[in-house]
């Protein structure tokens, strides 16, 4: 019978080791190029996210600092994923904070327009991504046949959302004025709808309703539609839509 020489037997077991080996160092690349860099995107996106939420629950959190703190993360996160939507999206809206507060110029808030339209390449179903590109074109550049045709975008993908809502009325309640009867009745009817969802937006509608100075017109157009609404909305809209805010 034939001897097997030793390193027969060895090799086999050497190669697979080599294999294995070879597997490892590539998950560990991925790992090192995608999975990690992806992580840490999240975790700067987060942080932007966070102040852009304490701003809307209580403006006075605002401050050059938080603000400042809130443009490094977001750009962190788009640099390490440009491709991400929520990413540039929120990068939109903070630069619109900047601009509210007087931190950022027209001129510069523009070029936020093209953030708003990769987010939509990306996602082009994806109704906040419509509403909230509507509010930048509405009350930030005055384009309001613009800002409806994105609304209107906006309720096809995502009807009787929340965040549509409110969008829809701040548009609406901020250039009243300048709006067609339709658009008007569109903005009404996005505010019935408001008041008979969440807590929160029921007191968003509310805040964007007395903000605008348009409480009258609220009160009355719910009033006419108070066959909709239950007794107990019916009196709570009665006492809070229909006073006048203090000063």
């Amino acid at each position: 019978m034939k001897q097997q020489r030793p390193n027969e037997s060895i090799r086999p077991s050497l190669v697979s080791r080599i294999v294995a080996l070879s597997a490892l160092v590539l998950l560990l690349l991925l790992l090192w190029f995608y999975i990690v860099p992806t992580g840490l995107a999240s975790a700067w996106y987060f942080k932007a996210n966070h102040y852009l939420t304490l701003w809307i629950q209580d403006e006075a959190l605002f401050s050059e600092e938080s603000a400042q703190q809130a443009v490094d993360a977001i750009d962190h996160a788009v640099t390490l994923a440009p491709d991400n939507p929520h990413y540039l999206l929120t990068k939109a809206k903070l630069n619109e904070w900047l601009w509210y507060k007087g931190l950022m110029t027209t001129e510069q808030l523009d070029a936020s327009e093209q953030l708003y339209l990769q987010a939509i390449a990306m996602r082009p179903t994806w109704p906040n991504a419509h509403a909230d590109y509507a509010y930048f074109l509405g009350v930030t550049q005055f384009r309001v046949t613009e800002a409806f045709e994105q609304l209107a975008l906006a309720h096809r993908y995502g009807p009787y959302l929340p965040e549509i809502l409110l969008r829809q009325i701040g548009v609406g309640f901020t250039q009243w004025r300048y709006l067609t009867s339709e658009q008007k009745l569109d903005t009404l009817s996005a505010l019935k709808y408001a008041v008979v969802s969440d807590w929160d937006t029921y007191h968003e509608a509310l805040r964007l309703s007395r903000d605008s100075g348009m409480y009258r017109v609220s009160c009355s157009y719910l009033r006419a539609s108070k066959a909709e609404f239950t007794e107990d909305q019916q009196t709570k809209i009665l006492a809070q839509f229909c006073k006048a805010p203090s000063n």
